[in-house]
């Protein structure tokens, strides 16, 4: 069964199924039969404390919501903005507009505004303001009532998104509902029907995240309506949510996707249902508590300094909750004053967990020790830190079966700031570009001959930390493909080793295994305010900066020719030097790619060096059991060898 396949409600002899693209007939019904006022209203469970916190939102933080008021404000004036478009409809909202992607209609068709116009009611200075946000939601709410069985309304991601939305409209706006029964009738039918058909649509579904988002809504829909069959949607959310916290989360805390945003996105599924479980006093399973636990120290350790996550595999900032929110929810929540960051505990979690956790939050401890060189292995994710403030992690593992082709890519940080960076996301954007963003030219990585990898396995991991060195190395069989072309029989591997030694240098060195000879490159990704520049002083070098504190040195080794580029677009060639964070924003940015034609087997690499434009020269000796490479920076020399997996430093002094 697909992800995007329409549903609808089985017929009595045939099992939970997913049809043609319309609502579920059963809550179509709801409005085309004849005399369905007189049924019964659905019954609510009263008392259960969802969003406990938006008594407490006051006008003191009108500040901190300026940015969900812009967004109420914008909703209100009928401009919706979801992955980077903004489409504005000047009289009824087109629910299934024509030529936009089918992810921009499932984000509308979701109702996320109705938690900004939410909060803006609450923060509203007068009875008279609050209404008009009332208005607002509530027409928005009635147009897509209107609208129930078009497009992509009735697919799986937008139920499991609207339907805790939908709730969450009841908990803002409870006192305008109450006094309009006709219209609060209107909205708890259609709510309970979208709560059926999803509990109809789930069995047999795969395990990928919209299963736990659909546990989530489920679980918030049966603890939301009282009966029999509301109790069957919260044993069904929960019984998804447990099997799925086993099952797609690594025991490294990590999800199996590989996509941060992806793994941020379920970590606020599981801490929702935390903190209302936390609010009715409730038990969670102590095993439960310790993966969601491992998931907010997972997602910890695999920030950069600025508190954003890394790129890697089309995740992108913006696309889910802060990560500071996250980390800031599971701290209390969890009652783990490591996971807490520092700042402010935010809208969002407070909104979840009222101001008894506010104050809980108030009082925690912060812990701010610098990261720790740590191995995900999982996941396979590795954290090699330098002095504070510097940062790379590094990507060790095969990529995911919707990944991108960038095993052993990275990113770094200096100074606190980005230096070194993944392309990005891709976007809605049309071809070429896509096909640019999760190609192997578009990481930090080796390309072969031209070619994306087609890594099937990564195979002789080391992670070694000894001495004050830091050693990841690991072979992957991406371009055995091409080997079985040129060379049938041969072998065609890649090998990357990267050493740290915190405070002084990075060291990235590839090793191509075969025979024959080959095109090889090696991509260097900056972010777009590094300045790049050469520092030749009878050698090859660059300089890359983004201010006082956030520079380093390039220095190559064992390139024949080195190249930078800076935003090619298609028109020009295939596209190269392009950064892409956050959905709609694209921009150009250099691109320092080490190039050589050789006999194959064949080392080459380079060696970064934070804030330091004092000479640095690197050389590489290998044979079939070992790697040496020479380091000399700062009046010391650095030999480091590889031996079969063994790992050694030597320093001297120059």
């Amino acid at each position: 069964m697909g992800l995007l396949e329409p549903l609808r409600v089985p017929r009595r002899a045939e099992k939970p199924a997913v049809g043609a693209a319309r609502i579920p007939g059963r809550l179509r019904s709801l409005f085309a039969v004849p005399g369905w006022r007189r049924k019964p209203e659905p019954r609510v469970r009263y008392g259960q404390p969802f969003l406990p916190g938006h008594a407490a939102l006051g006008r003191h933080q009108v500040s901190e919501a300026r940015l969900l008021l812009e967004h109420a404000e914008a909703v209100r004036g009928r401009r919706f903005t979801y992955l980077g478009r903004t489409i504005g409809f000047p009289g009824r909202v087109d629910w299934d507009p024509h030529g936009i992607p089918e992810d921009w209609r499932v984000a509308l068709n979701a109702l996320d505004d109705i938690v900004p116009l939410g909060v803006a009611a609450a923060l509203a200075p007068t009875p008279e303001v609050r209404r008009v946000w009332f208005e607002a939601a509530s027409g928005l709410v009635r147009e897509w009532i209107a609208n129930a069985g078009r497009g992509v309304a009735g697919k799986v991601p937008a139920l499991v998104r609207r339907i805790p939305n939908l709730i969450y409209a009841q908990v803002f706006f409870a006192p305008e509902l109450r006094a309009d029964p006709r219209l609060r009738r209107s909205f708890l039918e259609s709510l309970y029907g979208q709560a059926a058909a999803l509990a109809a649509a789930v069995p047999g579904r795969p395990a990928d995240p919209s299963l736990v988002s659909a546990g989530r809504a489920l679980f918030m829909a049966g603890r939301f309506f009282d009966g029999m069959e509301a109790r069957g949607w919260l044993e069904t959310g929960a019984v998804l949510l447990w099997a799925q916290l086993r099952e797609q989360v690594q025991e490294d805390g990590g999800h199996a996707a590989r996509n941060p945003a992806v793994h941020a996105a379920v970590l606020a599924d599981y801490l929702e249902v935390l903190a209302i479980l936390q609010a009715s006093n409730d038990d969670v399973p102590i095993w439960a508590r310790k993966r969601v636990k491992g998931m907010a120290d997972f997602l910890g350790r695999l920030l950069h300094p600025d508190g954003e996550i890394p790129l890697f595999h089309g995740a992108g900032i913006g696309v889910t909750r802060p990560a500071h929110e996250l980390l800031a929810l599971a701290a209390v929540v969890l009652h783990e004053p490591g996971c807490a960051p520092p700042g402010p505990l935010g809208l969002w979690p407070l909104l979840l967990v009222g101001e008894s956790g506010l104050r809980v939050h108030g009082n925690l401890p912060r812990r701010t020790a610098p990261p720790e060189a740590r191995a995900l292995r999982r996941t396979g994710f590795y954290v090699l830190p330098g002095a504070a403030g510097d940062l790379m992690l590094l990507d060790g593992a095969a990529p995911p079966p919707a990944g991108d082709a960038a095993a052993f890519g990275y990113e770094l940080s200096v100074g606190g700031a980005r230096v070194v960076v993944d392309a990005g996301m891709v976007g809605d954007e049309a071809p070429p570009w896509p096909a640019y963003f999760r190609s192997t030219r578009a990481h930090n990585v080796v390309a072969v001959g031209g070619a994306d990898a087609r890594v099937a396995e990564v195979s002789d991991v080391h992670w070694v930390v000894r001495d004050g060195l830091v050693y990841f190395g690991a072979t992957h069989d991406g371009f055995a493909h091409l080997a079985s072309q040129a060379a049938p029989g041969a072998r065609l591997r890649h090998r990357r080793h990267v050493f740290c030694l915190p405070g002084r240098f990075w060291l990235v060195c590839d090793q191509v295994l075969g025979t024959g000879a080959c095109d090889l490159e090696s991509f260097i990704h900056f972010h777009p305010d590094v300045a790049l520049k050469a520092a030749c002083r009878g050698r090859i070098a660059f300089l890359a900066g983004r201010s006082d504190d956030a520079w380093l040195q390039v220095v190559p080794a064992g390139a024949h020719a080195v190249h930078v580029v800076h935003g090619l677009d298609a028109s020009e060639g295939p596209p190269q030097g392009w950064y892409a964070a956050r959905h709609g924003e694209r921009r150009a940015a250099s691109v320092l790619s080490l190039a050589a034609e050789a006999r194959l087997p064949y080392v080459f690499g380079y060696a970064l060096v934070p804030r330091s434009d004092a000479p640095v020269e690197l050389r590489f000796e290998h044979d079939a059991f070992h790697l040496h490479a020479t380091l000399q920076t700062g009046g010391e020399e650095y030999v480091l060898s590889v031996v079969q997996g063994d790992v050694e430093m030597v320093v001297k002094p120059v």
